[in-house]
């Protein structure tokens, strides 16, 4: 009867995180659009690259790029980090010191790549 209450409390607190989860990226998903759709036109500086280990469709790295970006319309600059499913083939592109084109959300500094990555 303690591991059927177990399984119970367990599996509900999987099913809690796994939502939590899903929410996260629909949220980051939307506003990956709205940035690339709103967002002032500018670049960014590579300063730091990591792998997180996770890899999406065991093809695509997921990286987190630290980067300082450029002075957009009504935008001064500023450093942020993101992480991006990366395909291998493009990770010479997103190398430390490499500039990459980038959007800004100039209300809400979200910044969204806006080249290719896969």
């Amino acid at each position: 009867m303690r591991f059927v209450v177990l399984l119970i409390v367990v599996s509900t607190v999987a099913v809690f995180v796994l939502q939590r989860f899903i929410v996260r990226l629909a949220t980051k998903a939307r506003t990956t659009e709205r940035v690339l759709a709103d967002g002032k036109p500018t670049t960014a500086v590579v300063l730091d690259t990591y792998d997180t280990g996770s890899r999406v469709n065991t093809i695509y790295v997921m990286v987190r790029l630290t980067l300082r970006i450029e002075d957009a319309e009504g935008v001064p600059g500023f450093e942020t980090t993101t992480v991006a499913p990366i395909s291998p083939v493009k990770l010479p592109d997103f190398a430390i010191g490499r500039t990459i084109k980038v959007r800004v959300d100039p209300a809400t500094k979200d910044v969204a790549m806006d080249q290719p990555q896969r």
